[in-house]
């Protein structure tokens, strides 16, 4: 099962008057995060990468199903400039992938340029947020012109200020309207790309609450890189004329 870590983007004026100033500390916290959320909304070009998946299906805290597969990852920025995410297998719990299809208990997408949108200046508007050494929580302010009432999560954030680990909650009820993962987590990693660094997630680790089971998801991304295509034309050749017969 797919799920998506996507965001609405919805502005919250009455939550924004409701808020309290923040300190000036959290306040260049906030336009730092936002500038980086920012980037990777519409700067983050199309890349590849290449991925190690764990996805389980669990029961009563036992594995009933697990699947390892690696593949090679494309994020593609659409003409829409969203991010769409696909990808081609390469091994299956172990061994070269033959191809077709296989049953997967859970799989989460959209972990690159949303992780960090909790942090986006159109969304701060409806969340609160709490400075400390090296880390930042949210939580979802309780206004029903929001959609984020009961999230909640914190950031851990280097010397300089950049987000080096992430975790948010959202409650079940909006996971299961929203289709997305109730928990997520997230470990970041500096990558350049097309001579710009990005700060992208190079683990993910998320839980989908799936009514009896759970789904469990992880994934690690390695090699990224800038997605280029190449095409090679050679030389004019002329073709025979075809003297063949429709069948």
């Amino acid at each position: 099962m797919k799920r998506l870590l996507h965001l609405a983007l919805i502005v919250s004026s009455i939550a924004a008057a409701q808020q309290p100033a923040p300190a000036p500390d959290l306040t260049q916290a906030l336009q730092r995060l936002a500038t980086i959320a920012a980037s990777l909304t519409h700067s983050l070009p199309s890349f590849t990468c290449q991925e190690s998946i764990i996805s389980q299906r669990i029961y009563k805290k036992k594995v009933e199903q697990q699947v390892n597969f690696t593949a090679n990852l494309r994020v593609n920025r659409t003409a829409n400039n969203t991010l769409s995410e696909s990808f081609a297998v390469l091994t299956l719990n172990g061994k070269p992938f033959p191809g077709g299809t296989f049953n997967m208990p859970t799989y989460v997408s959209g972990g690159f340029d949303r992780a960090i949108l909790y942090f986006s200046s159109t969304i701060q508007p409806c969340f609160s947020y709490r400075l400390s050494p090296h880390r930042i929580d949210f939580e979802g302010l309780p206004d029903p012109t929001c959609i984020y009432q009961g999230t909640h999560g914190f950031a851990l954030l280097d010397a300089d200020g950049n987000v080096t680990h992430l975790e948010r909650t959202v409650p079940p009820d909006q996971a299961r309207y929203r289709a997305l993962a109730d928990f997520a987590a997230f470990d970041f990693a500096d990558i350049n790309l097309n001579g710009h660094t990005f700060r992208l997630s190079r683990h993910l680790t998320a839980d989908v609450n799936e009514g009896r089971t759970t789904g469990h998801f992880e994934a690690t991304y390695t090699n990224c890189h800038l997605f280029s295509a190449t095409v090679t034309i050679g030389p004019a050749t002329e073709m025979p004329p075809d003297n063949s017969k429709p069948q």
